[in-house]
């Protein structure tokens, strides 16, 4: 049974990892209309999802269906002209004259408050000008120190983090030159109404075009397809549509994390012994020099 389990385990392990050699996809398209971009792993859309259906209200039991003809009948509801009626008409009319009433005090209270906000204004103004003149007093000892000491500690930040900084950025590198730019494509079709500003404008856009690519090819790993510049005389116009693929490994990001994680680790546990091996030998040195001053009270002793 054991040796059954083993291979179960072995055959999920090898098909998680064969999985993982696809790469995810993005297609990008450019153009004037905008940018239409599609994430997908083997058979699996991330982006853009598809938009949900929105679930009908559920009916309970019992209750009729709510027609127009009812709803207007509803709300055309004829008054009452009982005794129980008028009375709760009276009651309503003697409601509203308290909430005038009310309304009129408030209004009463709200003139005192916001005289009291003008005065606690005023000592506000004055509370600020004097903070303004000690702020323009010069700074203590003690100030200067203060600073000096958060200087020092994120210099102390800086130097516990400094050995982290070569190794994650060559793993960075590694990472970017692991995506890859295929299938390029581009169509730019560019003109002006003088021929020779049109000339001048296509060099320029041909030669911006493919210093781009250049620079991305330095970066990541980038196929080119087919790139073309056209050229319109006596029209004005900029018109062009770009598309490109972008493919990366799930299996390579782990296995870069993996890496990274690892000589992080190994950096950590150096600096650990480092620190170690510092504490003992400021330890060693404290013993020398209290044996060194107990040998001379001994001396001076004898002596």
């Amino acid at each position: 049974m054991t040796i059954i389990v083993l291979y179960i385990l072995l055959g999920i392990i090898a098909l998680i990892v064969i999985l993982l050699h696809f790469s995810v996809r993005a297609t990008v398209k450019a153009s004037k209309q905008g940018v239409d971009i599609k994430v997908k792993w083997l058979f699996f859309t991330f982006y853009p999802r598809k938009p949900k259906k929105p679930k009908k209200p559920k009916k309970k039991k019992g209750e009729p269906e709510a027609t127009p003809d009812s709803q207007s009948e509803q709300t055309s509801e004829q008054p009452d002209l009982s005794e129980n009626g008028l009375e709760q008409f009276i009651k309503e009319a003697e409601e509203v004259q308290k909430d005038t009433t009310v309304e009129e005090k408030t209004e009463k209270t709200d003139d005192t408050v916001i005289e009291e906000k003008t005065v606690s204004t005023e000592s506000e103004t004055v509370k600020t000008k004097t903070k303004k003149k000690k702020d323009k007093q010069p700074k203590t000892s003690e100030e200067t120190t203060e600073k000096k000491g958060k200087i020092a500690q994120l210099k102390d930040k800086f130097n516990a983090i400094k050995p982290y900084i070569p190794t994650g950025w060559k793993y960075f590198k590694k990472l970017l030159k692991k995506i890859r730019f295929t299938n390029i494509e581009a169509d730019v079709t560019v003109g002006k109404e003088d021929a020779y500003e049109a000339a001048v404008w296509y060099g320029k856009v041909q030669g911006i075009l493919f210093v781009l690519f250049g620079w991305l090819s330095c970066i990541f790993t980038v196929k080119l397809k087919h790139v073309d510049v056209h050229c319109r005389f006596n029209e004005k116009i900029t018109d062009g549509e770009i598309s490109l693929k972008v493919k990366v490994r799930p299996s390579t990001m782990i296995h870069i994390a993996f890496c990274l994680g690892f000589n992080f680790l190994r950096i950590w546990l150096r600096q650990r012994r480092e620190r170690k091996r510092r504490i003992k030998a400021i330890r060693q040195k404290r013993q020398q020099a209290l044996r060194q001053k107990q040998m001379k009270v001994n001396n001076t002793q004898k002596g």
